[in-house]
């Protein structure tokens, strides 16, 4: 298709047409008339047939196409369908040379048609087959048979340039049609009121009333708002892509769910719309545009997503060696995601020493049995470990320059004490899934913590003992049992803390806290506004 669109730019001296349906009559018009006449061809295989006798009968052979759901056809049969129409063009060739304009058409109609095998025929591009099919079915008015196979992907560019080809009171009836469909019936509504709406681009003229009716229906589908409705939205297929607006008319999760979206159809055409959102403000919107690299060509989308992006704020996820390689071709690449850990080797070969900044390993579904060697990644100062196994190692990271360490889900049993060594390391984020478990050495260096997990006992860690240098805590703590109190007499002379607690009505050991430095939600309903109400409490 590239190499006809090529062709018409020059034959029209770089001037194409701007619409779609505009586009493919200017380039049946070379194809089949222009190209023989400024080359001089006169009656090509004794042959002088204008150019609606070929589309006439061309389209004929593509609706057959269309209509049995084949991409090609005997030869014989494609001579048939020539034979039955050549009554109404008279002038033409006698009943008996169905075969001789059969053969004209295909040498003569240029990148349209071609033989597959010697007794085949079909056409090069789908695209052609689909126009000239659907003109076929408008002049046949076979609306009702167009609209039935809505729910057809095959159908689907047939149907919506069939709505360029109608006249308006057809073109009026078909876009009914699709709407009534839809509204009858619920599992596919979502498709054929897209299918109508993305119609509308090829509907020259058209009733308001009608146009009106197709855009309210549409209007209560897009854009989805949750990766529900997103996955929803994406079984409707390609034709969404053409209604979904962009994301400044969108809010943040709208454009989130969007992007969810065009991932889950694919293809070039949902990467050409995937652009429109790679430069969106939102930090949320640009890591769901890179989340979705596996769904596309890896170097297709590293040149034309990737490469474009701002990513200082966002992970890029890489899960294979050809991702690896494309890391290379991207201006930055500060913060990376890798679900296998044995890839940071090819990584350090390919990227600058100094050029990650962030590093996450594993996922929750893929735990991290082993670190690898971070001395090659010099640059390297946040380190983010999913689900690692109780027998990771943690003395890789000794020889790192890491400052902010991420462990999530710590499972019972994992040593923490190389910790101490990690000579730059203060700031530490533990999450667990059932307990608390902290360091059983002092790790002086640590300023902020994070702790996740559940508190089996009232009272809390000896925070000051365990980091002597602490200045900000953040505790996010399921009480167990149900209503038991919990004591933060511990976080007393910390600088800032946050508690988030659930599972409890009681939080003690209050006297001495500084409302101005400690922050207590309870239940997600209380915040620190409320510490007083709590220090009446005490038992």
């Amino acid at each position: 298709m590239c190499s006809v669109i090529c062709a018409l730019h020059r034959d029209r001296h770089s001037q194409l047409p701007e619409g779609r349906m505009e586009l493919y009559a200017a380039a049946l018009r070379m194809l089949l008339v222009r190209r023989d006449k400024e080359r001089e061809v006169i009656a090509p295989e004794g042959l002088q047939l204008t150019e609606e006798q070929q589309i006439q009968l061309l389209q004929r052979l593509a609706y057959w196409l269309i209509r049995n759901g084949r991409s090609e056809a005997t030869q014989a049969l494609a001579v048939r369908i020539i034979r039955e129409r050549l009554p109404s063009m008279p002038p033409v060739v006698p009943l008996d040379g169905a075969h001789q304009v059969f053969r004209h058409l295909l040498l003569r109609s240029g990148l349209l048609l071609r033989e597959p095998t010697p007794d085949t025929v079909d056409f090069i591009h789908r695209t052609f087959q689909d126009y000239l099919g659907s003109k076929a079915a408008v002049e046949s008015s076979d609306l009702d048979l167009l609209a039935q196979n809505a729910g057809d992907d095959q159908w689907e560019d047939v149907i919506r340039m069939a709505v360029g080809h109608a006249r308006e009171r057809e073109r009026a009836e078909l876009l009914r049609k699709l709407v009534a469909i839809g509204d009858q019936r619920p599992s596919q509504r979502r498709r054929y009121h897209l299918l109508a709406a993305a119609s509308l681009e090829n509907a020259t003229t058209l009733d308001p009333a009608v146009r009106a009716e197709v855009i309210s229906r549409a209007s209560f589908l897009i854009p989805p708002a949750t990766f529900e409705e997103a996955e929803n939205l994406a079984q409707a297929g390609a034709v969404v892509l053409d209604v979904l607006s962009g994301p400044a008319d969108m809010t943040e999760e709208q454009a989130v769910a969007s992007v969810r979206t065009i991932g889950l159809i694919g293809g070039p055409a949902a990467l050409q719309r995937m652009r429109a959102y790679k430069d969106a403000p939102q930090r949320g919107v640009r890591q769901e545009v890179v989340n979705t690299w596996p769904r596309f060509d890896t170097v297709e989308f590293a040149e034309s997503i990737l490469a474009g992006c701002r990513c200082d704020d966002i992970d890029i996820p890489v899960t294979n060696v050809e991702q690896v390689a494309c890391l290379r071709r991207l201006p930055e690449t500060p913060n990376l995601s890798l679900p296998r850990p044995s890839l940071i080797h090819d990584l350090s070969a390919v990227l600058d020493r100094g050029s990650v900044v962030s590093l996450a390993l594993g996922t929750a579904e893929h735990r991290t049995s082993e670190l690898p060697s971070l001395a090659g990644l010099t640059g390297l100062r946040r380190l983010h470990v999913h689900s690692p196994t109780s027998t990771v190692s943690l003395e890789p990271l000794t020889d790192s320059g890491i400052q902010e360490l991420v462990l999530d889900r710590v499972p019972v049993g994992l040593d923490l004490s190389a910790l101490q060594a990690v000579p730059r390391l203060t700031t530490l984020s533990l999450s667990f899934a059932d307990r608390l478990a902290l360091p059983e050495v002092a790790l002086p260096s640590i300023t902020s913590l994070r702790l996740k997990g559940v508190a089996d006992t009232a009272e809390l860690p000896d925070f000051a003992a365990l980091f002597p240098g602490l200045t900000r805590l953040h505790l996010n703590l399921h009480r167990r049992p149900r209503r038991a109190p919990l004591d933060l007499s511990r976080v007393r002379g910390i600088d800032s803390v946050t508690v988030r607690v659930r599972n409890t009505t009681k939080v003690i050991g209050l006297d001495g806290l500084d409302l101005g430095r400690v922050s207590v939600t309870v239940e997600g309903r209380r915040t620190s506004g409320l510490l007083p109400s709590f220090r009446n409490q005490r038992p």
